[in-house]
Parts: structure tokens; sequence; C-alpha cells
């Protein structure tokens, strides 16, 4: 079907599917967790779902064990909870200061961060 349209005087164009980025196993050995120190850390993504290939392009990560990994994900635990939303806040206030720094107002950095995620962890 595809070749009938090289021979139309406007060829359909390729569509070309986005490629997820990931956070590759090349480095894995060379990684520590930072909770508990143990190596071959995983990185985990602070912000999932549609934001984690925000969180990889802006390094909003952090690398932890596989437990710890685990643990963060499913987000039951009291300590997962809390650390979860240290780290994304902990995010957003450092997102927000790069922001102030190259010129933005205090303002302007709050909404470019609500239109980049979406949610205020502040």
């Amino acid at each position: 079907m595809m070749e009938y349209y090289k021979t139309c005087a406007f060829p359909k164009p390729q569509t070309r599917k986005k490629k997820k980025k990931q956070n590759g196993y090349k480095d894995k050995a060379s990684r520590f967790c930072a909770y508990c120190g143990k190596p071959y850390a995983e990185r985990h993504e602070i912000f999932g779902g549609s934001n984690r290939q925000i969180s990889i392009d802006l390094g909003f990560q952090v690398d932890v064990c596989h437990e710890h990994h685990e643990e963060l994900h499913m987000n039951c635990s009291e300590w997962a909870q809390e650390e979860n939303i240290k780290l994304r806040r902990f995010y957003q206030k450092k997102y927000e200061e790069e922001k102030i720094d190259e010129g933005m107002t205090r303002e302007q950095a709050r909404n470019d961060w609500m239109i980049l995620i979406g949610r205020n962890y502040l």
C-alpha cells in the first residue's frame, strides 16, 4: 500500500513515532543508592506518568537501590510518601530558583513550572 503513495504527485508524509528516553544501564555499576549506598543503583524519575520524559530531560532523578526504588514506586509506606513529596518539593524549588537566576520573576517561574509539570508542590 505504501508503494502506491510514492508515485503520487504529493506523496503521503512518513509518520515518525517519538522515541522515548530511557535511563540506560551503561553506567549502572558506578551508581550508588542515595539512601543506603548499595552499588548498581537504578534511576528513579521523581515525576512519573506523563511527566517521566520531562524528568529525564531536566534531571529530576535520584539513584536508588532496587528495594528503595520499588518502595518509592509503590508509595504505600509512610517513608515513601514523605520522601516522594520531599523530592518533588526539592526539584520544584531548584527549578524555580534556576529560572529566577535566569531573570524571571517568582510568579513567572511558578507559572513556567505549572505549565511544565501541572502541579504545585510548594
